[in-house]
């Protein structure tokens, strides 16, 4: 049976704006303000990322780290709402790639 192996490349305020609605959604704390500067996996637990913010106006640059798992939900939410389909069934995983982050879609 073939299988099918998608990857959506997400722009950087994209990230953001999935990070924001997924922490209003479940009522968590949000993200400062910023512009997504850098994405990196932490050297010291794989399952979580680091994300930079920039915030020009406040000449600021603050560090956040999720879970693999959270920008994961988030990267979903994103899509449906953007109404990009994504199949229950499919095995879905968060990838960086150089500073990009991807939504890996695996489907059979």
């Amino acid at each position: 049976m073939p299988s099918e192996d998608r990857r959506i490349i997400f722009a950087p305020d994209e990230v953001y704006n999935a990070l924001y609605a997924l922490s209003v959604q479940k009522g968590m704390k949000k993200p400062p303000p910023g512009h997504v500067k850098m994405v990196s996996v932490n050297k010291d637990n794989s399952s979580e990322v680091v994300i930079k913010l920039e915030d020009i106006g406040h000449q600021e640059t603050r560090t956040v780290e999720y879970t693999r798992d959270f920008l994961a939900a988030a990267l979903m939410v994103f899509c449906r709402g953007a109404g990009i389909p994504l199949p229950k069934s499919a095995k879905k995983s968060v990838m960086i790639n150089e500073g990009q982050v991807i939504l890996r879609v695996e489907i059979g």
